[in-house]
């Protein structure tokens, strides 16, 4: 049990091995199709790699937040769907949807992650004088 929390907390605290690790193994059986599927599994990973990262570089809770963002983006997107296209195919939307949500948390994980970086940092440098 202690080896399936010790991967979990891994690909929770650095999402990008999962998906390195996804990609790779999925290369060989789906060729262009890697990419998408490592992606979708990754987009699961960072919602929860998100709020715990919050979590532990500022110890405030995050996860409502990043619910309500992701439950804003879908409305914002579904709107600009049913504008350019009268007819919504809903496979097609969760899909793109999905894909968004894998962009934005990818540019947050990496946004948090130098932030954190940068206040660790400096609050060591603050501390040792």
């Amino acid at each position: 049990m202690t080896i399936i929390q010790t991967l979990g907390a891994v690909f929770i605290f650095a999402p990008f091995i999962a998906f390195i690790l996804i990609f790779f193994a999925a290369r060989k059986t789906l060729n262009r199709r890697a990419f998408e599927v490592a992606a979708d599994f990754t987009t699961l990973l960072l919602f929860f790699a998100i709020p715990v990262m919050i979590y532990a570089i500022w110890n405030y809770e995050a996860s409502a937040v990043v619910c309500f963002i992701a439950i804003l983006l879908a409305i914002g997107f579904l709107i600009v769907e049913w504008k350019k296209t009268k007819e919504i195919k809903v496979l097609a939307y969760f899909r793109k949807t999905w894909r968004l949500y894998f962009l934005v948390l990818t540019f947050a994980y990496f946004i948090i992650w130098i932030a954190g970086f940068a206040f660790t940092v400096s609050e060591f440098l603050l501390d040792s004088f």
